[in-house]
């Protein structure tokens, strides 16, 4: 039989929920609780981003796994005082990398090839580290910043793996392997809209209400209305 005393229960669980996830005490352990969100939101965002072209359901070259090693390692986030919470943010690009091994050992096993784009993508994670952008930039400077990061890294990263790699495992000839790239690369920079919704998105999570103390005059009277 429903009883309104329900209803009420199950919105303080949810409420509860919510704020050991979401909320906290000060502003500083929500920002935390935020950014450890953004970082775990984009593992995980890479690793299904991964599986959905194993199992052919995206287009080639077209993937969030730079996008999202370049967006999130491009800011500098704190995700709390411990040793584990520091590391989620400093070894993301290694947590995100080492799942992406595993997926691609279980489902291809291994191949000599795979040197090139497991450190490829290495390579992409530490030229974002170097950006140490903050959330609190004008949105305008995070996206030119990251985006241009992207395009770069996602340059190096096709001729690292598909110029470099596959000439020195004897795919093709350096010249060949070279030309034969270029559409690949030009197809592969279309994922580059993924970037602005990342930004967009932890700029959202960062808004935080901060209490600020308002000066008033001595002996001065605050009135508040109810309409």
């Amino acid at each position: 039989m429903y009883h309104p005393t329900m209803k009420m229960d199950v919105a303080r669980t949810v409420g509860r929920i919510s704020e050991k996830i979401w909320g906290g005490r000060t502003p500083s352990e929500v920002l935390s609780k935020r950014f450890k969100l953004f970082v775990l939101l984009g593992i995980f965002l890479i690793v299904i981003s991964k599986l959905l072209y194993l199992a052919g359901l995206t287009f080639p070259n077209l993937e969030l796994i730079i996008p999202g090693l370049v967006v999130i390692g491009s800011f500098s986030l704190y995700c709390g005082p411990t040793k584990f919470q520091r590391g989620v943010n400093r070894y993301f690009g290694a947590i995100a990398i080492g799942i992406i091994c595993l997926v691609d050992l279980v489902f291809w096993g291994f191949d000599k090839i795979f040197f090139f784009t497991w450190s490829g993508f290495a390579i992409c994670w530490l030229v974002a580290l170097n950006n140490k952008l903050s959330m609190f930039d004008k949105l305008k400077k995070l996206l030119w910043r990251t985006t241009l990061t992207a395009a770069v890294a996602i340059i190096i990263f096709d001729i690292y793996t598909g110029v470099l790699g596959w000439s020195l495992l004897g795919g093709a000839g350096l010249a060949v392997a070279f030309f034969g790239q270029i559409p690949f690369t030009l197809y592969h920079l279309c994922s580059l809209v993924f970037v602005p919704p990342l930004v967009g998105l932890g700029k959202l999570m960062v808004r935080v209400k901060v209490p600020v103390a308002v000066a008033v005059k001595a002996r001065a009277e605050v009135r508040t209305s109810i309409k």
